[in-house]
């Protein structure tokens, strides 16, 4: 017969107690069997240390009791943290078995065996007469407990103290945790989750987890095709920018070729090539374009774009090639060049190729002994003199003149830079000026054989040469004149801007400069027979003719050094722009010959006639040139 005996611990939480039972199987009489006090054991020795953690350590045994008295029961556990097993009651002299191991839920001390397996528990010595089994005796309270203490030896042989169980828990991540379950999702549904390796329902695709329907985009851009993320069709241009440079407005470049590539795994739709501008030309018939509309590129493949640029207006020109496709996108790449216009031919800022000046002449006015010209700055005011007639005028650049004053031996004139005040001079008569662009003329100077005459930019400095004598200079727009340095065979002058730096040519002698406003004046270059000169606004670049006959001579360093050019001719005048670089000459009986390159290279222009003076206006663009005996020529158009 066997009989259970049950002591229960209450472990200070309402409502909750662990009942720790121990079963053995000995044979005992169980009417001797009783709860109480045990009379012979007022104490009980101290529990000795168990094992660690987890594992109970066999209890050791207690010794041989006297009379038996009843087994006193052991003490109530204090309340710990969660505790894995319950302590082992002593066994009595009925041969009570200890108290029983509970498992703890799913919780197991650190580095012990696995959770709820429990140490054998060791039997107690063999009581004497049976009594009642007493308690052992309270366990004291621990912090978390480790061990248990040993009960004492009862009379009837009571077992030692059980084990109790450490209270701190097992470290997550052991390997008897029990996780909570994930619940599983049917793999192959467009809205759950997929499996490695398994197949989405319909032919989608699993991507991160979760199954993607069939033509459906995937997480990447690309789309679900029959299972797998495919990239769509995507159409990229190699190069993406093409300069053609200069070409000859109306005539067509070279072709530019840059290839079409199909990047995606896809075939794109039918690509589209568009220009935007009508300038740059897309071309066909070779087997390897892009034909637009037609040409549908698989994966990976690729055409080319075959663009010229053709311009149709001066200037600078720029255009994208598009190319697109459903599906496919779009790419582009950026063209450029420039229209250019033929030889001696500028763009006008229009667009327009028109004649550099001096390339063409118009025929203007009427015959007569034309001897001298003169223009405003912009070109726009000029004045003409006849030997032995009137002056004229023109505010419309030589187009159209209306007479002025009175017939006279006119030899030269001069004009400022705004074309209000005119100077001119007359062989064998007076220096004459005007205020008013040349309406009306006031007598200055005494009568001398002038010759030559310039003037500053304001009009307010005047140099005038007499053949063959002396040079004077004014400082009041001639209302005053001093006479200048030596008697000299004077030919031509020309100022500077401001009027301080002059240059003027003599008939066989050198070229003479002056940096005073004529006060002084210093021998340049080469004795000769000078025929004309010019200077450009700051006074540094001149330009000499020579006649009977010689050449064109150029100076950048104000007349100190000279150096020639042209063709040897009987060379009777020049003119020259503001900045010396625009230059024009004439060649007496012979053509017109124009530089742009500060007269380093001269290229003939118009039919040989009797040239016999020339203006220029400031910028170059607008020249103005008469003929002895001849009329007056213009020439007007954008300069380089």
């Amino acid at each position: 017969m066997k009989a259970l005996s049950c002591s229960t611990v209450r472990l200070g939480i309402p409502g909750l107690c662990l009942i720790i039972a121990l079963t053995a199987a000995c044979t005992f009489d169980a009417s001797r069997l009783r709860t109480g006090s045990h009379g012979g054991d007022t104490a009980d020795p101290p529990d000795a240390p168990t094992a660690t953690g987890g594992s109970d350590a066999p209890a050791t045994t207690g010794g041989v009791g006297g009379s038996d008295g009843p087994t006193e029961t052991g003490g109530v556990f204090p309340t710990d943290g969660p505790i894995s097993m319950g302590g082992v009651g002593g066994i009595g002299g009925s041969c009570e078995t200890g108290g029983s191991m509970v498992p703890d839920a799913a919780v197991k001390a650190p580095d012990t065996a696995a959770a709820g397996s429990d140490a054998p528990t060791t039997t107690g010595g063999v009581g004497g007469s049976n009594g009642s089994t007493e308690t052992g005796g309270a366990f004291p309270a621990d912090g978390p407990i480790s061990t248990g203490g040993a009960g004492g030896t009862g009379g009837s042989g009571e077992t030692g103290g059980s084990m109790v169980p450490d209270a701190a828990v097992e470290a997550p991540g052991t390997a008897d945790e029990v996780a909570p379950e994930t619940p599983v999702e049917v793999c192959g549904d467009s809205t759950q989750a997929c499996c490695a390796g398994s197949t989405c329902a319909g032919g989608g695709c699993c991507v991160a987890n979760r199954c993607v329907a069939n033509g459906a985009a995937c997480s990447d851009g690309s789309i679900c095709t029959s299972g797998s993320c495919v990239s769509p069709a995507s159409l990229m241009a190699s190069p993406s920018s093409s300069d053609f440079g200069p070409v000859l407005v109306g005539q067509s470049s070279s072709a530019a070729t840059f290839g079409i590539t199909n990047t995606g795994q896809q075939a794109s739709g039918k690509i589209i090539v568009k220009a935007s501008s009508t300038a740059f030309v897309v071309q066909n018939g070779s087997a390897s374009d892009c034909v637009s509309g037609t040409t549908i590129l698989v994966a990976n493949a690729s055409c080319t774009v075959r663009v010229v640029f053709a311009p149709k207006t001066a200037g600078p020109g720029s255009a994208l090639i598009t190319v697109s496709a459903t599906p496919g996108g779009g790419s582009a790449a950026a063209m450029s060049g420039t229209g250019a216009c033929p030889v001696d031919q500028l763009g006008d800022g229009t667009g327009n190729c028109v004649a550099m000046a001096g390339v063409t002449w118009t025929q203007r006015g009427t015959s007569q002994g034309w001897f001298s010209v003169a223009a405003s700055a912009d070109g726009t005011k000029a004045v003409a003199v006849v030997s032995g007639g009137n002056l004229y005028t023109s505010t419309d650049s030589g187009m159209t003149w209306t007479p002025r004053g009175a017939a006279r031996n006119w030899s030269s004139v001069a004009s400022s830079a705004d074309g209000t005040k005119l100077v001119a001079a007359v062989s064998n008569g007076n220096i004459y000026t005007s205020v008013d662009s040349g309406v009306t003329w006031t007598p200055k100077a005494t009568v001398q054989n002038w010759y030559t005459v310039a003037s500053s930019a304001d009009g307010t400095k005047l140099v005038a040469m007499v053949k063959n004598n002396y040079a004077y200079t004014s400082t009041d727009s001639g209302a005053t004149w001093t006479l200048q340095g030596a008697a000299r065979n004077w030919t031509s002058v020309a100022s500077s801007t401001d009027g301080t730096k002059l240059v003027a040519g003599t008939w066989q002698g050198p070229i003479y400069t002056s940096v005073d406003s004529g006060v002084t004046w210093t021998p340049q270059g080469l004795s000769q027979n000078w025929n004309s000169v010019a200077s450009s606004a700051d006074g540094t670049k001149l330009v000499a003719v020579s006649a009977n006959p010689g050449y064109i001579y150029t100076s950048a360093d104000s007349g100190v050094t000279w150096t020639p050019a042209g063709t040897l001719q009987t060379w009777r005048a020049v003119a020259s722009a503001a900045d010396g670089q625009d230059i024009v000459a004439l060649a007496a009986g012979g053509s017109i010959y124009t530089s742009t390159d500060f007269g380093l290279t001269w290229k003939s222009r118009d039919s040989a006639r009797n040239w016999i003076a020339v203006t220029s206006s400031a910028d170059g663009t607008k020249l103005i040139a008469v003929v002895n005996n001849g009329f007056i020529y213009t020439s007007s158009g954008p300069a380089p």
